[in-house]
């Protein structure tokens, strides 16, 4: 799917977008900007450390669950449907501690 077909499903769709950022703010969810990915989705930061597409947050309005324990549910399946990541080893730079530098006299 081309980047162009999504955006322009999201212009047909803003209304309702906006309304439903609205009522997730009314019931006291902190909702951030926009963003779009690099394949053209547009997604929000919700609460403290969820995120939800624009999709997603469609389909919580549509079966009236536009509010925090909906929006604990749809970020809970999201979670349990992601494959976990493996951890790095301790070998990985990633791992590493950071270089401490010392004062000059």
């Amino acid at each position: 799917m081309s980047a162009e077909i999504v955006v322009g499903n999201y212009a047909e769709r803003a209304n309702d977008i906006v309304r439903a950022v609205h009522l997730l703010r009314q019931h006291g969810m902190a909702v951030g900007f926009p963003m779009q990915t690099a394949d053209g989705e547009i997604i929000f930061s919700v609460g403290k450390d969820s995120t939800l597409t624009a999709d997603q947050i469609l389909e919580l309005l549509e079966r009236g669950e536009l509010h925090a324990e909906g929006v604990r549910r749809s970020v809970e399946a999201q979670v349990s449907a992601t494959p976990m990541r493996r951890q790095a080893p301790s070998s990985d730079v990633a791992a590493r501690p950071l270089l401490r530098f010392r004062k000059r006299p």
